[in-house]
């Protein structure tokens, strides 16, 4: 956004310098012409004037004094020619044989004047014709022509013409300058608005911190932005410490629940009752959810910045493995692990045993009997833990929805745990920068990937 802004502003600063730049070279070009060629006319008038009075007298000598002084003052050739065409009087080196000298004879014999000049410019030619017709309309007794030599006037528009670049770059420069800090003005609470609406995203327990600046709209906004973002982290913060707080009250009935249950188990006449046996499978649910929900409010609380920590994975990876061969045995699961030497990754070792455990669980339950799990670890842009099976898999509207809170297919209704499992590696792998990927498997079985970081 910045870029755009100081873009558009940077093309209105040049239009307005160029507005005001252009005129001011054309006019400064015009001048210079102007004066030159008052001068220049002045003198053709004073010539003719003095050629004409002298005419009758046959004394020439007086107008060839008067145009040696003007070669001398301006070391401009000048060239007087009678009514037949032939020279009267010249200096410097300016005769008929010229370039353009015949024809400025030709138009001044018809009694047009050439007393005009282009207007000057840097790369103009210094040479111009200039001529007066010597005489009355009636009766004209000849021409005088003036080689002039614009020099002077060109070198002064140049240094004229660099004065005013010089001071139009410095203006631009001054502009662009005060663009940038305008921009900088309006788009840093934006930026760091956007930052704080994805730091709110990333982390929603942790309220962003906002600074006031900019605008008065964008600090309108940005103090909107706060008591809101303060506002769903402190409903984020209530929902997480309820259920955090509920989960360790209901530990202790359910703890002595258990308690009394074994202890009734050595009362009755058949302990291996179906009835009781159902009790027994509905308390153990009823804990492995609450320990859930706790790891899952414990995770979700977590900060990026906050979390420390590293491991290594084909350190960690065969322990956990092997602690569920025996598990995935009684399934009728192949469970296996192909070990790759990888970096280590930033994620404490508990956190990682955690997200094995999870992911190797879920593959044993789901994939069915007779599938093989196979748990590897790649380098790829980090380090990539996947556990890939070879079961019947999730359509892809499911896949979506594996990592949300509670969810469970239609089909595993009836399996054990409590749907929280995906959603709490979500949350370990997300709090570390990481993040969790469910792919299906061709031909059939799905394949759920870990990309960590490496440890810095």
């Amino acid at each position: 956004m910045r870029t755009r802004v100081l873009i558009v502003l940077t093309i209105f600063s040049l239009l307005a310098v160029a507005g005001l730049v252009l005129p001011l070279l054309a006019t400064t070009s015009q001048t210079r012409t102007q004066a030159l060629l008052l001068s220049r006319v002045a003198t053709l008038d004073r010539l003719a004037a003095l050629a004409r009075e002298v005419k009758d007298a046959g004394d020439l000598a007086t107008v060839q004094a008067e145009a040696d002084r003007v070669t001398e003052l301006y070391g401009e050739d000048l060239l007087l020619v009678g009514a037949s065409g032939h020279p009267l009087v010249s200096t410097g080196s300016l005769d008929l044989d010229d370039p353009g000298v015949r024809e400025t004879l030709a138009s001044a014999s018809r009694n047009l004047a050439q007393t005009s000049l282009d207007p000057v410019r840097p790369w103009s030619d210094p040479h111009h014709l200039l001529a007066r017709p010597v005489g009355t309309p009636h009766e004209l007794a000849g021409a005088v022509v003036l080689r002039v030599d614009a020099g002077r006037a060109i070198s002064g528009v140049r240094r004229d013409w660099a004065l005013i670049v010089t001071g139009a770059i410095a203006a631009e420069l001054l502009l662009l300058e005060l663009a940038i800090l305008l921009t900088r003005w309006v788009v840093r609470p934006v930026r760091r608005l956007e930052e704080a609406v994805v730091g709110l995203a990333e982390t929603p327990t942790a309220g962003p911190a906002v600074m006031l600046s900019g605008p008065p709209e964008l600090r309108h906004l940005t103090r909107s932005f706060a008591d809101m973002a303060a506002t769903v982290t402190r409903s984020l913060e209530m929902q997480r410490r309820m259920v955090a707080d509920s989960s360790h009250q209901l530990r202790n009935p359910l703890a002595a629940v258990r308690l009394r249950l074994d202890a009734l188990a050595s009362e009755l006449r058949d302990p291996s009752s179906p009835r009781f046996a159902g009790i027994q499978q509905d308390l153990d649910r009823l804990e492995a959810l609450l320990n859930d929900l706790l790891r899952l409010a414990e995770a979700e609380s977590r900060r990026p910045d906050a979390v420390a920590g590293q491991s290594v994975v084909s350190e960690v990876l065969p322990g956990e493995v092997g602690a569920w061969r025996l598990l995935a045995a009684e399934n009728g699961v192949d469970l296996s692990a192909e070990i790759a030497a990888v970096p280590p990754v930033a994620i404490s070792e508990i956190d990682l045993r955690q997200i094995v455990g999870a992911l190797v669980d879920n593959a044993i339950k789901y994939a069915g009997y007779g599938a093989r799990v196979t748990v590897r670890i790649v380098e790829s842009d980090g380090v990539r833990l996947s556990v890939v099976d070879d079961g019947p898999g999730l359509p892809e509207e499911q896949r979506e929805l594996a990592s949300q809170r509670f969810w469970r297919a239609d089909q595993h209704q009836s399996s054990r745990g409590s749907g929280l499992g995906l959603a709490i590696v979500d949350q370990l792998v997300s709090a570390v920068g990481g993040t969790l990927t469910i792919e299906p498997v061709t031909p059939h079985g799905l394949a759920v990937h870990v990309d960590l970081r490496t440890a810095t």
